[in-house]
């Protein structure tokens, strides 16, 4: 396990990797952190400052200066980024300027915190420096990577909070990376039982909060090392969801444990969005500019799994730039432009992806309205021109139309991996009725048609659905009373069903009824997400558990005196 977590630490960058588990750890030892690392402000050599006891039981500050992997001679001296640089400027401005009064007579130890180890050509030199520099009231401390592995199994991960059983679940996760779906089963199961290990404590909490982002961390890096981040990925939802449950119940609280939930929590979203854009720089991105580029990257000759691949990184593009328009609305105002050019970017991306690969032209299944209706949610934040999204929704309504006269491979509302494989198994009558029972796909691509004034194609679906699938119950999903408690975990049964739209007798009422009905559905509003404006989350929940995106979230701005 000290091995793992070595490995782990060596491979982490300095900004916003190593730096963002020692303030954690520090505080699970008992440390008071009172500054932890900032973009954009003059930290004088300072990446984390604490205030907690030395080995020799006095109180004391520990002022550290966070290094990249192996301490090498260019990163020991020769440019202003280098340690003794910072450690120079630690001892020149930030011990005689910058430590609050209430620790001015504390002694302080000046940490040099690295992943790695200490190259042997940059021993004597540092062995010197740290020699001449000590005082009565400055000594200097060595936290490389054996010592911080040895702190965070002694500290967050230790035995009696993480048992046998959940390391074991743990170090299979790890070990099988290059086997996304058994890894996440096993990193599925310790997230569910650190969860329950959480729920019996406002600290039990924090506790198992912080071990799940050291985990998800250690699970990051080494996928990103193997160049599989569909692990992590996956992971990272999870963990998102688990830890708003845990949030959850201290929403309202002002006390320590909230506070430092609400801190894991922003860290996870951080780590959540390191994870997406890596993942899609990597894996999607490069290929969504050229002509069949993705599908041949998926490797494979299944025409269901390019389908199933492709929808897939939309509906992570759009939780991506979701979460990115969502950080830039709680930012100044070069934050907002900053956001905005990245969802344009990835809009952009999202768009070649689609006119790049036919075969996004269509779904194969009804859930994959999901990332339909999250592509659509990113185009409203994006504020460009509707053309590109009007074209696609268009062609998708055709191809709906032909393959549904033709029984071909019409969009089913069965998601069964197996069954998608046989679909269609026949086309006899019995068949299609059961294949089409249900769609949220046809009024989801209506409203918004309607709305980007395309009467003539939803008259279209109108007339498809008046002749051949009278049989179908066109509904959207809403949360209800009972969401709020069942909906981050998975479980199946809450919500309801918005039906009866009226697709049947054309569009003129249906984005009204639409809007009637999620309007008189008070259990959106009451989820926790909504009411405290971190809304991506139950865009996680549904992404993850496969359940249609609300209408709340996008019906009153295709109302027309809404535009």
């Amino acid at each position: 396990m000290k091995l793992l977590i070595r490995d782990y630490l060596a491979s982490l960058k300095e900004r916003e990797e190593l730096d963002a588990i020692l303030p954690d750890l520090l505080s699970e030892l008992g440390f008071t952190v009172y500054s932890r690392p900032r973009r954009g402000t003059l930290q004088r050599g300072v990446d984390i400052a604490a205030v907690g006891e030395d080995n020799d039981g006095d109180r004391k500050i520990f002022l550290f200066s966070v290094k990249q992997g192996d301490l090498t001679r260019q990163d020991w001296d020769g440019t202003p980024q280098a340690l003794r640089s910072s450690l120079n400027e630690i001892r020149d401005v930030y011990v005689r300027n910058r430590i609050p009064v209430k620790y001015k007579d504390l002694k302080v130890v000046i940490c040099l915190a690295f992943g790695g180890d200490v190259h042997e050509q940059v021993r004597e030199s540092l062995t010197g420096y740290i020699a001449e520099n000590t005082t009565e009231r400055i000594s200097f401390d060595e936290w490389n990577g054996d010592k911080i592995a040895g702190l965070l199994l002694k500290g967050i991960l230790r035995e009696e909070i993480l048992p046998k059983p959940m390391r074991s679940s743990f170090q299979k996760a790890v070990a099988m990376i290059d086997e996304p779906d058994i890894a996440y089963q096993h990193f599925a199961r310790l997230t569910h039982d650190l969860r329950e290990f959480g729920e019996t404590s406002g600290k039990a909490r924090v506790r198992a909060a912080r071990q799940l982002n050291i985990c998800l961390w250690i699970l990051f890096v080494w996928a990103r090392d193997i160049d599989n981040l569909e692990a992590p990925y996956r992971a990272s939802e999870l963990v998102l969801l688990n830890v708003w449950e845990l949030l959850r119940p201290t929403i309202d609280r002002k006390n320590h444990e909230a506070k430092a939930l609400n801190t894991v929590l922003q860290q996870l979203i951080e780590l959540h969005l390191n994870i997406s854009s890596e993942f899609l720089e990597r894996k999607v991105l490069p290929y969504a500019q050229v002509r069949h580029g993705f599908s041949m990257s998926i490797r494979t000759q299944a025409s269901l799994d390019v389908n199933l691949a492709l929808f897939e990184a939309l509906g992570r593009i759009s939780l991506t730039g979701l979460w990115i328009y969502w950080l830039g609305q709680h930012g100044d105002q070069m934050n907002k432009d900053a956001a905005h050019a990245r969802v344009v970017h990835l809009i952009q991306a999202g768009l070649a992806l689609i006119n790049n690969n036919p075969s996004m032209f269509l779904p194969v299944c009804d859930r994959q309205a999901t990332d339909v209706a999250l592509f659509l949610q990113l185009w409203l934040a994006s504020e460009l021109d509707p053309v590109g999204i009007s074209s696609w929704l268009q062609e998708m309504a055709g191809r709906l139309i032909f393959t549904i006269h033709i029984r071909g491979r019409y969009p089913t509302s069965s998601s069964d991996y197996r069954e998608l494989v046989d679909h269609p198994r026949d086309r006899s009558d019995e068949y299609f009725k059961e294949a089409t029972a249900g769609s949220t796909l046809i009024p989801l691509i209506a409203a918004w048609l309607q709305a980007l004034g395309h009467g003539d194609t939803v008259e279209a679906l109108s007339t498809l659905i008046r002749e051949d699938l009278a049989h179908c119950t066109l509904q959207l999903w809403t949360p209800d009373a009972s969401s709020e408690s069942q909906l981050y975990l998975g479980d199946n049964i809450h919500g309801c069903a918005l039906s009866d739209i009226p697709l049947a007798e054309g569009g003129a009422q249906l984005l009204a009824t639409i809007s009637e009905g999620a309007r008189k559905s008070t259990g959106f509003k009451d989820l926790s997400p909504i009411k405290t404006n971190f809304w991506p989350i139950l865009l996680v929940a549904c992404r993850h558990h496969q359940l249609p995106v609300p209408p709340g979230f996008w019906i009153e701005s295709l109302i027309p005196q809404n535009r």
